[in-house]
């Protein structure tokens, strides 16, 4: 046994004593005895446990693809937990009684980890199915949950419109109020919220500031108590609409979502058939004062 191939094996593959031993057809105490002659540094058993811990599934390595990238880290920062459950791995999962959203998490990681779910109960005590999958660490950039979007993702229209989708995925309603379209985002990241309205009237899509639609400590209908302040931005004008459901078609994979979108969208065309294409002037007055150009 040569010290070339021995480094070759244990330094470079990192291949266990056992493994080089069956590979060699001789004892692992014979290579651990060679290790020592060659002044190679045995691991140490922390090291070794680490090595040893194959996952019982195959994981695959994200693709790099950076509007792909930026529609996770959108998802994760509105409904999606992430935490590195181990040296190797990162464990993503969600909750929810909807076969939509769970649907959607399966198409977004399946092709990367082994699924596992599960029941589990929810906080109103009502049962919902829980999905987690474990990933390998090039999945790192979806464990920071930050009231913030990366300067990388405003920078360019499109990975911003992925990053919106994934976010509007989890976060985001599509629907028809007194047969008036509207779309609308709610959650706890004030500042998300903020930069996405900025981002949003620089492309030409306009609306008001966000606003408190609901305040820390108050229950929502099925009585769950928030822990922080619920901020929401809305978009009412037709024509704002249409140039949003443009920008995110593209990204959005949620299938409730997509087929409430088209209904709003259908309804908008029809409604502007109907009126002859007549500006929503509601909010003009509000806009101005705020300073928006409309």
């Amino acid at each position: 046994m040569e010290i070339k191939e021995l480094k070759e094996l244990y330094l470079k593959k990192k291949l266990s004593s056992p493994k080089i031993a069956e590979r060699l057809n001789c004892s692992p105490t014979f290579v651990r005895n060679k290790l020592r002659e060659y002044g190679i540094p045995i691991r140490s058993l922390k090291e070794a446990l680490l090595l040893s811990n194959t996952p019982k599934y195959p994981r695959y390595n994200f693709n790099g693809d950076l509007k792909e990238k930026a529609y996770l880290i959108g998802f994760r920062r509105g409904d999606l937990h992430a935490h590195q459950a181990r040296s190797r791995t990162i464990l993503v999962f969600m909750s929810s009684s909807k076969d939509s959203q769970l649907k959607l998490f399966k198409n977004l990681f399946s092709k990367y980890g082994h699924i596992w779910s599960g029941k589990t109960k929810a906080p109103d005590e009502t049962w919902e199915l829980t999905m987690c999958c474990y990933l390998d660490n090039t999945f790192k950039f979806i464990i920071d949950k930050k009231d913030l979007i990366e300067p990388w993702i405003l920078e360019n229209r499109k990975i911003f419109a992925a990053f919106l989708a994934g976010y509007i995925d989890a976060e985001g309603t599509f629907c028809l109020c007194k047969n008036d379209a509207v779309f609308s985002v709610r959650s706890q990241d004030k500042n998300i919220l903020h930069q996405i309205r900025i981002k949003l009237i620089e492309l030409g899509i306009l609306l008001r500031p966000s606003q408190i639609v609901r305040k820390k400590g108050t229950k929502d209908k099925r009585g769950i108590i928030s822990n922080g302040d619920i901020w929401g931005i809305f978009i009412h004008r037709k024509d704002s609409i249409l140039k949003l459901i443009d920008l995110i078609i593209p990204y959005l994979k949620h299938a409730k979502k997509r087929k409430n979108m088209e209904i709003v969208k259908n309804n908008i065309l029809w409604r502007n058939k109907q009126y002859n294409n007549q500006q929503d002037r509601r909010y003009y007055k509000l806009y101005l004062e705020e300073g928006i150009k409309v």
